[in-house]
């Protein structure tokens, strides 16, 4: 969608306090994008939407809001979409896609399974301990800790990202610390 047509189909006076608001953020979306889908041309394709979903609802937007986590949320919410649809679809098969494929496996564990962006972040920890602790923890505190403490995420931002309330964020945070202290201090007695 060019300019031009967001213009025509969006006639209003909000664009530029949008365009203003959001243009400082552009890079931290790129990079959240890339980071669900690996791929820079479907990144900028899943920033665009976000960015499309997030004008459209603009107006309705109240004084007190913080944009990045909002825009996150939409992107978030807008990639659940798409993996449900692709999940629906038959595969296609691609000329190129035999190259990407074997690029691909440098990714892969073991056993074949496609590693996330959190497993990855663990893999790369130069502490063995570390890791063994925080891949005990259930999913719910690992993503927790791991959106605070690897991606620097505030509370209130991992907890838009998550759809959870900000108290369970802080609960979750405190009791994966906690466990983790545990893990490591029985580890190096």
């Amino acid at each position: 969608m060019t300019t031009t047509m967001i213009r025509e189909e969006f006639p209003g006076k909000r664009r530029p306090d949008f365009q203003d608001e959001v243009k400082p953020l552009l890079g931290d979306l790129h990079r959240r994008a890339y980071a669900y889908v690996r791929d820079t041309s479907d990144a900028e394709d899943l920033v665009q939407e976000t960015l499309l979903r997030a004008y459209r609802a603009f107006d309705r937007l109240g004084d007190d809001y913080q944009l990045m986590p909002w825009l996150l949320a939409i992107m978030r919410n807008t990639w659940i979409s798409r993996y449900r649809a692709a999940q629906r679809r038959p595969a296609e098969a691609l000329v190129g896609e035999f190259l990407d494929t074997y690029a691909e496996t440098a990714s892969r564990g073991a056993s074949g399974e496609t590693w996330s962006a959190e497993d990855v972040a663990m893999r790369n920890m130069s502490d063995p301990a570390v890791v063994a602790a925080l891949s005990k923890l259930p999913e719910s505190l690992r993503l927790t800790m791991y959106y605070t403490a690897i991606v620097g995420m505030s509370c209130r931002e991992v907890s838009t990202l998550m759809d959870i309330p900000k108290g369970t964020v802080m609960s979750r945070l405190h009791r994966g610390r906690h466990q983790m202290r545990r893990a490591l201090s029985h580890h190096r007695s």
